[in-house]
């Protein structure tokens, strides 16, 4: 079983830049607005949320960026509140959905076992997408054997991670 990469984050990443985005833009799938909702109201499973997501089966690159931006602040012991977290992201679409995720009204229950429902939908919903992409790549004909041999070995592999219960991820070195 090969855990999954912890990617660094770096904290000044801006969100500045990130390629223009047109005003129509792709809004965020339902499972990562519920993300940033909890991300954004419960700090209590952050810790829980830092060793057990990886930024990488966040598909809404302004999400990616507004959860590893948050994740990182909270690893750093930096944050102090919503209004400076506003204030320093540049992207007026960050800042929307940031905005909206927070003005959510409704209590959310059980906000851990939420989070750990979430977080492993995003994970196989990753898994599922890398599953696709070998899938396509065996399907061409000008793939020599070898090729098509590691890339059934690593769609087993795929598919017993997923099969797999949510553990905490390695250590970023």
């Amino acid at each position: 079983k090969n855990p999954p990469v912890r990617p660094v984050i770096d904290v000044e990443e801006s969100f500045e830049d990130s390629e223009p985005v047109a005003k129509e833009t792709v809004p965020p799938s339902t499972q990562e607005l519920w993300l940033l909702k909890l991300l954004l109201k419960h700090e209590s499973a952050l810790d829980w949320l830092v060793s057990h997501l990886n930024p990488e089966w966040i598909v809404h690159p302004v999400v990616r960026s507004v959860v590893s931006r948050r994740l990182v602040i909270h690893q750093q012991g930096g944050w102090q509140s919503l209004g400076l977290f506003l204030d320093g992201i540049e992207s007026a679409e960050a800042r929307g959905w940031v905005t909206e995720a927070a003005a959510e009204e409704r209590a959310i229950p059980n906000p851990e076992q939420q989070f750990a429902d979430l977080v492993l939908r995003l994970r196989n919903q990753f898994l599922d997408r890398q599953l696709a992409a070998l899938t396509q790549k065996l399907s061409q004909p000008e793939v020599g054997e070898e090729e098509k041999l590691e890339w059934l070995r690593q769609q087993q592999q795929l598919r017993q991670s997923k099969r797999q219960p949510l553990s905490p991820l390695p250590p970023a070195p």
